[in-house]
């Protein structure tokens, strides 16, 4: 039983790696937005949508821990981290612990990349696909951008560690990588672990 979180900014290429990991490994995807769009759709991206989104979470992994039947051996689940919020640090230990706490393992994913390199991945056809909130692009862009400036989205060296120690933890810089290929470095190292 297994969490594998992938983490980083925005439009870094989470998604689109978890995708290509959940062909290789047996754990299935849950991307950040699917469950923040579930009630988007309905709510508006107001306070609300947020917590019944992280609640959703919450109950869908204690739910996996629990049950002898899930239909893979772990989850791939997505998100950004706001290294320098409280509440997000706070919720990197809660899901992980979940996992940790039921016998376990916890995988921590940071993918990092270049301002540029997010703005072209930004517009993609898949994230634009999947994701209804970034097809306004311009609103889409200057959120980015704003959380950009705003809050550091990656880990200074050792902090991930000391946020969650019983975690394995890689940093991918995956600027220069295709998602098949960050993929592949992702399964070796969960291999090795």
């Amino acid at each position: 039983m297994e969490l594998i979180v992938i983490m980083g900014p925005q439009a870094v290429g989470k998604m689109t790696v978890g995708r290509e990991l959940e062909k290789l490994v047996d754990a299935k995807l849950l991307y950040n937005h699917e469950t923040i769009d579930l009630y988007a759709n309905f709510l508006g991206y107001g306070k609300e949508t947020f917590r019944l989104s992280n609640e959703t979470r919450f109950n869908l992994f204690r739910a996996f821990v629990q049950n002898e039947y899930n239909v893979a051996n772990g989850i791939i689940f997505t998100v950004v981290v706001g290294f320098d919020l409280e509440e997000d640090r706070v919720f990197l230990q809660e899901i992980s612990d979940i996992f940790t706490d039921a016998g376990g393992k916890v995988y921590l994913i940071e993918l990092e990349a270049d301002l540029e390199t997010r703005l072209e991945r930004n517009v993609g056809e898949s994230r634009l696909q999947a994701k209804p909130s970034k097809r306004n692009l311009e609103f889409s862009r200057n959120e980015l951008l704003a959380s950009h400036e705003k809050h550091r989205l990656n880990s200074l060296p050792g902090e991930v560690a000391e946020i969650v120690p019983k975690a394995h933890y890689l940093r991918i810089n995956n600027c220069e990588l295709e998602a098949d290929e960050t993929a592949k470095r992702i399964q070796e190292f969960l291999s090795k672990k």
